[in-house]
């Protein structure tokens, strides 16, 4: 998996949702399908953006609808140049824009899903996918150093 694991070589997720019976229900998800696994939850963006700093993260799981600041906001913390994380970020939202997702994908989250059509099995496929040392070794583009949100047209 990662450098990052810890807990004796299990991978840890954190899992950045304000709303408690979507972190209940993909953290049963996650912990059927990665049972190794340790599941960290995060309500606001701020506490995520503490968490990635106090402790080894192998993958994020990201809700854009936060209570203290935008989704994106933590993304680009997290992503410090599109398309290049330092941290895998799966954004799983109840927002229902595409522009969003396909925002989402632009500055750096390797997959981007809606709720209520994305499946536990296609979150736990894109955390495996993330978390694949071949996801880590993504394309390096000419892509300035700082990051900005980039939105379709």
């Amino acid at each position: 998996m990662s450098a990052h694991q810890s807990n004796a070589g299990s991978p840890v997720i954190l899992l950045i949702d304000a709303h408690l019976t979507d972190r209940e229900y993909y953290t049963y998800r996650l912990r059927m399908s990665l049972p190794e696994c340790v599941v960290v939850h995060a309500v606001t963006g701020r506490s995520a953006l503490a968490v990635c700093k106090s402790q080894p993260i192998d993958c994020v799981v990201l809700e854009l609808d936060l209570p203290d600041m935008s989704g994106f906001e933590v993304l680009l913390n997290l992503v410090p140049r599109a398309q290049y994380p330092e941290i895998p970020v799966i954004v799983l939202t109840r927002l229902s824009n595409h522009y969003l997702l396909e925002a989402a994908t632009k500055n750096g989250a390797l997959a981007a899903l809606h709720k209520p059509l994305s499946s536990g099995d296609l979150l736990d496929q894109a955390i495996y996918k993330a978390m694949a040392p071949a996801s880590r070794e993504l394309k390096r583009s000419d892509v300035a150093p700082t990051a900005k949100l980039e939105m379709s047209k």
